[in-house]
C-alpha cells in the first residue's frame, strides 16, 4: 500500500469516527459523558486536519521516490 492510499484510509476512519463521536454527543444526556465525546471529536478533527495536509503535501510535492517510481510504472 503507498503512502497516500494509507493516507487517504486513515482520513476515512477519522472522519467516520469524528461523525460516530459528534452524533452520541448529541444523542446522550448525562454531561460528563458529552464532554468526553465532544472532546473525542476535537481530537478526531485535530487528526483529520493534519492527515489532511500530509495528503495535499504528498498530491502538490512527490517525494523523488514517488517520481522514479511514476517513471518506472511508464
Amino acid at each position: 500500500m503507498d503512502s497516500l492510499k494509507f493516507l487517504e484510509d486513515a482520513l476515512e476512519d477519522k472522519i467516520k469516527n469524528q461523525a460516530f463521536y459528534n452524533d452520541a454527543a448529541v444523542r446522550v444526556i448525562n454531561p460528563s459523558a458529552r464532554q468526553l465525546f465532544i472532546k473525542l471529536r476535537d481530537e478526531e478533527m485535530r487528526h483529520i486536519d493534519v492527515l489532511q495536509k500530509e495528503v495535499v503535501a504528498i498530491e502538490n510535492k512527490p517525494f523523488t521516490v514517488t517520481k522514479i517510481l511514476a517513471r518506472l510504472k511508464n
